[in-house]
């Protein structure tokens, strides 16, 4: 849009001058040129679009695909160019877990965990509700969103969340005011998924935010940040919060290729290091590997650029 503007603009501006008679011509084909490249752009990404959506926090959509290998026929969730969850539309396949959440991430092995008795799961981002297709029978899922379409989207053009056999809750605003006003949750596992674009909530990643969350958790309870990111290495911010408040911390990395095709980094935490060891996941956490020089991220105190990539 731009291109086709400036192009425009030269045009008006140049078409008086002796010197460069040509140059409005150019220019005015140039923006014809860039209108039409535009305009197959904007038709393409529309033919597969499913619903748009704008407010507040930005601009999201549904758009229905195929698998490049399989063929088979998905729905995915992007707010901006950021994916927030994928579902196949085929009824047999509909619940599987997709995307960053699948049964080899560093999430998927903790909520497969053989347990005795209900579970209480928190989760800090909706997207298409995903995770719930993990929920059982008597499990209790509890998610914080704070943008309302995005709970409108999940709900209407994604099964997850009434597939659930677990009891689903959706609690509409801030993660951290909401946790910070409510009474103690004692959740099993607490699952912070809001980190995967270019400007993340920093709020949510933070020492005081830590408090908050050990606040709702078991004592043998499992914190999991979800921090693959394309610019930023979060694994090393949140080792450091983990060190700080005492905690253990191990980070799950699955490239994809045995399961969704998705690469993902997860941080799990806990306060008991044998959490962290358990069968489904002691092939797969490592130590994480410490930024020389990376202070505490607390809420006067951040800095981006220590964790560029």
């Amino acid at each position: 849009g731009g291109l086709v503007l400036g192009c425009l603009l030269a045009a008006l501006v140049l078409r008086g001058s002796k010197d460069a008679r040509w140059l409005p011509g150019g220019a005015l084909a140039l923006a014809v040129l860039a209108a039409f490249f535009l305009y197959r752009q904007v038709s393409d990404n529309m033919r597969d679009t499913h619903r748009m959506a704008r407010n507040f926090y930005g601009s999201l959509r549904t758009v229905d695909v195929r698998d490049a290998e399989s063929g088979d026929a998905i729905r995915q969730l992007y707010h901006g160019a950021i994916r927030h969850g994928e579902q196949y539309t085929a009824p047999e396949w509909r619940d599987e877990p997709t995307s960053y959440y699948g049964p080899l991430s560093g999430i998927g092995l903790v909520l497969q965990e053989d347990t005795e008795g209900p579970r209480r799961v928190g989760l800090i981002g909706l997207g298409a509700g995903t995770l719930a297709a993990y929920g059982r029978e008597g499990d209790r899922y509890r998610f914080y969103e704070i943008d309302p379409q995005v709970i409108e989207i999940a709900r209407k053009d994604f099964s997850f969340l009434q597939d659930s056999p677990a009891r689903i809750d959706i609690v509409q605003g801030d993660a951290r005011l909401m946790l910070e006003r409510e009474p103690s949750q004692g959740f099993d596992v607490l699952a912070i998924d809001a980190f995967s674009g270019d400007s993340i909530p920093v709020h949510l990643i933070t020492r005081e935010a830590m408090r908050v969350y050990l606040k709702h958790l078991r004592r043998d309870g499992i914190l999991a940040f979800h921090v693959t990111n394309r610019f930023l290495q979060l694994a090393p911010v949140v080792r450091r919060l983990a060190d700080d408040a005492g905690l253990h911390a191990v980070l799950v990395s699955d490239d994809g290729k045995d399961s969704t095709g998705h690469a993902t980094d997860w941080v799990l935490v806990s306060r008991q290091r044998a959490r962290l060891f358990q069968p489904l996941l002691d092939a797969s956490a490592q130590d994480i590997e410490p930024l020389p020089g990376l202070r505490v991220w607390t809420d006067d105190f951040n800095n981006l650029f220590d964790v560029l990539k």
